[in-house]
């Protein structure tokens, strides 16, 4: 999961596939250290930065757990490049289930992470468009 709103899509579809196959849903968030060009001198509290996206995590997963209390949701939070960290978690998981944005100009392109993902993940992948305004979703 990321920060964006429009990916609900993806984690709908991960809860519901979890539901599907009783399974548990484990929701990976990962998170790297903002980049600052034009001030790279900036440093950040990384203690702080990982309390914010794990307190951001859990709520994004408590807007959905009414709607499906009999899954049991782990929150998985870990600092690292999306890829890497998804594949990663890809070796222990059943199902891998990806946002794509749909920012390329070619609607059928991948984006980075779900490219990379989809190239080097341990085991299937689903990749669920994220809804834009606009854009029929079917």
């Amino acid at each position: 999961m990321d920060e964006t709103a429009g990916c609900e899509p993806a984690l709908e579809y991960a809860f519901e596939q979890a539901r599907l196959g009783q399974q548990m849903l484990r929701a990976v968030h990962a998170w790297q250290e903002p980049e600052h060009a034009c001030a790279p001198w900036i440093g950040y509290d990384l203690e702080e930065l990982g309390a914010l996206k794990r307190d951001f995590t859990a709520g994004r997963i408590d807007v959905w757990r009414p709607k499906y209390p009999e899954i049991t949701v782990v929150a998985d939070v870990r600092r690292g490049h999306p890829v890497d960290v998804l594949v990663e978690a890809s070796v222990s998981a059943d199902l891998l289930v990806v946002g794509a944005h749909g920012k390329s100009a070619n609607s059928a392109a991948l984006g980075s992470v779900s490219g990379g993902v989809l190239y080097r993940a341990s085991c299937p992948v689903v990749v669920v468009r994220c809804r834009k305004e606009g854009r029929d979703n079917d």
